[in-house]
């Protein structure tokens, strides 16, 4: 019985097309510095995507001041988060289109 992986075949999910179905899940990359988003953080992650990987995610993100545990832990308040997130997105998209 000869048996075809589909692991490096293009899969769609919802709106987005990832170019094949291998998922770096989250994990704790203590990038965030001051809670932010930083060129590291960028740069990792385009790193792994770079190596093969259909999807990237971010790691260990608190909603409030209360939920933070590290200095490099990504802290999602909206006068920070969402217009750097933005920025970085719309870097990746340009570069991966």
């Amino acid at each position: 019985m000869d048996i075809e992986s589909q692991v490096f075949t293009p899969v769609k999910i919802g709106p987005v097309t990832l170019r094949n179905r291998v998922i770096r899940s989250a994990a704790f990359e203590n990038m965030a510095y001051g809670n932010r988003p930083s060129q590291d953080l960028y740069d990792y992650h385009t790193a792994v995507a770079r190596g093969g990987v259909g999807m990237t995610t971010l790691a260990y993100a608190s909603v409030n001041r209360s939920g933070l545990s590290f200095d490099g832990q990504l802290w999602m308040r909206e006068e920070i988060v969402p217009e750097s997130l933005r920025k970085e997105v719309e870097k990746a998209e340009k570069k991966w289109q």
